[in-house]
């Protein structure tokens, strides 16, 4: 019988058998309270990887996405986007809909937007003009058929937003696959943004998550938001013994 793989996309990848027994005879809690100690070992560990502060666990990618942009801005901020990243093209409008930030999508190549069309984005302080909040930047690019952001070019938008004291936050959904084809760290990549979402589930097999990495204020400020948008990660076993999150 011919075996059928599926490429739709790597979010259909499944837990190998070893995954599915480490999620089986994991030790859960409530996460609310702190108190799962899986769920703490997974952040401890992220946020040593990444070399921030702190880390969150998530339910996705997009509410990981969505918490950074609520937490970096104000209501009637503005948000530079590549025109075709995921932020701006399939979170449903999470941006004007969660932080009421209008966003100021730029066409790029390969998914890097040309250093001057950032700097000629960047409103200038005038008090009719919204203010600019943040930069995101997507690595590797999905709709660029997964490109990798050169190196250099990180850094020098990295050095744009700091010279008009803009924060970064990076949509990291595949940085495994930008870190493993460079031999660049996870955590090289991440010293360049003020948080960066990284997920679980494309790639690496896992059934659901995201994780939100940051300073430890930012992630207290998620972890608050988390709460709101129905995240509070209790969790739950199913009959196969997974675990399922729940708010």
């Amino acid at each position: 019988m011919n075996k059928i793989i599926d490429l739709r996309s790597d979010t259909v990848t499944r837990p190998s058998a070893f995954m599915r027994e480490a999620i089986a005879s994991a030790i859960v809690g409530d996460d609310v309270y702190g108190e799962d100690p899986t769920v703490n070992k997974l952040q401890e560990k992220m946020a040593k990887l990444t070399g921030k502060e702190a880390a969150l666990f998530v339910t996705s990618g997009t509410m990981s996405n969505q918490l950074a942009i609520k937490c970096h801005t104000q209501e009637g901020d503005e948000i530079i986007v590549e025109y075709s990243a995921h932020i701006f093209q399939y979170e449903t409008a999470g941006g004007s809909f969660i932080s009421r930030v209008q966003i100021y999508p730029i066409p790029g190549k390969y998914g890097m937007m040309k250093l001057q069309d950032i700097e000629d984005a960047v409103r200038p302080d005038v008090y009719y003009f919204p203010k600019t909040k943040l930069i995101c930047l997507e690595n590797t690019h999905n709709r660029a058929g997964g490109s990798i952001l050169g190196y250099n070019y990180i850094t020098d938008v990295s050095a744009l937003a700091k010279r008009h004291g803009i924060h970064m936050h990076l949509d990291g959904a595949r940085l495994w696959n930008a870190s493993i084809a460079t031999g660049i760290s996870i955590g090289e990549y991440a010293k360049h943004f003020d948080s960066l979402s990284i997920c679980l589930s494309k790639g690496l097999g896992a059934p659901a998550g995201s994780v939100l990495c940051g300073s430890s204020e930012f992630i207290e400020r998620a972890r608050k938001y988390r709460k709101i948008l129905g995240g509070g990660n209790e969790t739950i076993r199913c009959a196969c013994g997974c675990r399922i999150v729940c708010n």
